[in-house]
């Protein structure tokens, strides 16, 4: 496929329940289980982080399951807990230490630590690639060091490692011209672009390297394919627009796009925009996604909303309870939501809409 990032495509109009099945779920909050946001989704539990500790919620039920809270510099502890990922067939939660890569079960137990033995690379993010191995996303330590050869460091940013030892048992070589970095930065403020590096489509991962013009589909057998070019070339753009990969239902790709033209007085860029490709003509729209709950509410289905489980592609959207009380109170809200919201308690602070993928 191709994609052109600059094209003025037609609307096309979409509610959410045209392509997901939802349900909502609020989770159960007191002084022992506080967390701050949500970082992944399993067959059975929310993974959410809190002050240096791990809490997994009942995905039927929203109440706390166990926690994993073992912060500390001693034997079987973690002095960070910022990066981790969760397979929930073997209970096994690898977290990234520094350059150490630790295990516990979901009630805390310590299993083992391994160290990461490249340590030219600096691990972004982390995803559970097969019985053996993990799929790391990073960025080579010299982008935060020196640049010693004006910016066209070609060093690999996907890599697999073994979840025994560390030891790096592949590397995915994607071609670029010039490192296009992620990393936003005016007058010594920003932080890092919203990226969505490798996304779950089926049994496969879509790979998207920000300096190519290719986003690859990474199969089980460790097949790196070409599926999407995009023009024009992020290497001739300023400002860059980046293209994610997408979010796969029965019918459509959902896309995003986002211009990386950083607002240093509003500390952020400008809103992502979001497409479509039906997958029976090709054609692609511009489209934001509605609600028959909520009225006027819109949203990008993107990859961001992404999580994999067994059933298939899933996700999550999260509205605070103030901002539900307060629509419900202008009359926008309706169905299952608004029961939902008639229901939230002063001790409620989040309501999590789970979505099935048709």
């Amino acid at each position: 496929m191709v994609f052109d990032v600059n094209e003025n495509f037609p609307v096309k109009t979409l509610d959410i329940e045209d392509v997901a099945d939802i349900e909502y779920l609020t989770l159960e909050i007191h002084d022992d289980f506080l967390f701050t946001y949500y970082r992944e989704m399993t067959d059975h539990y929310i993974l959410c982080s809190g002050s240096n500790e791990i809490i997994f919620f009942d995905r039927s039920t929203g109440k706390v399951a166990s926690k994993v809270s073992r912060y500390g510099q001693g034997p079987g502890e973690y002095r960070s807990c910022i990066f981790y990922v969760y397979n929930e067939k073997k209970d096994e939660l690898f977290i990234r230490d520094g350059y150490e890569i630790k295990v516990y079960g979901r009630d805390g137990t310590f299993k083992r630590k391994f160290p990461f033995m490249d340590l030219s690379v600096y691990i972004y993010k982390m995803f559970d690639f097969d019985e053996e191995n993990l799929l790391l996303y990073g960025f080579p330590v010299r982008l935060f060091v020196a640049d010693d050869d004006g910016g066209r460091m070609k060093d690999t940013t996907f890599m697999l490692v073994s979840k025994q030892d560390g030891t790096t048992t592949d590397v995915l070589p994607i071609p670029f011209e010039e490192r296009i970095s992620i990393v936003l930065q005016q007058g010594g403020v920003g932080g890092f672009a919203k990226v969505s590096p490798v996304i779950h489509s089926g049994y496969d991962f879509l790979l998207t390297d920000y300096s190519s013009d290719t986003v690859y589909r990474f199969t089980p057998d460790r097949q790196l394919l070409p599926v999407l070019v995009r023009k024009p070339s992020i290497q001739k753009m300023n400002p860059k627009i980046f293209l994610h990969g997408w979010l796969e239902t029965g019918d459509f790709l959902f896309f995003s796009t986002e211009k990386i033209d950083y607002d240093l007085i509003k500390g952020k860029l400008p809103p992502e925009k979001g497409y479509l490709m039906e997958k029976n003509s090709g054609k692609f729209f511009q489209t934001n996604i509605s609600m028959r709950d909520y009225k006027g509410y819109e949203f990008i289905l993107g990859p961001a909303v992404i999580f994999k489980t067994s059933s298939g592609q899933s996700g999550i959207i999260v509205w605070s309870a103030s901002e539900l009380q307060k629509a419900n109170k202008e009359n926008k809200l309706s169905g299952k939501l608004k029961e939902v919201t008639d229901r939230l308690t002063e001790d409620d602070e989040w309501v999590f809409m789970l979505l099935s993928f048709k």
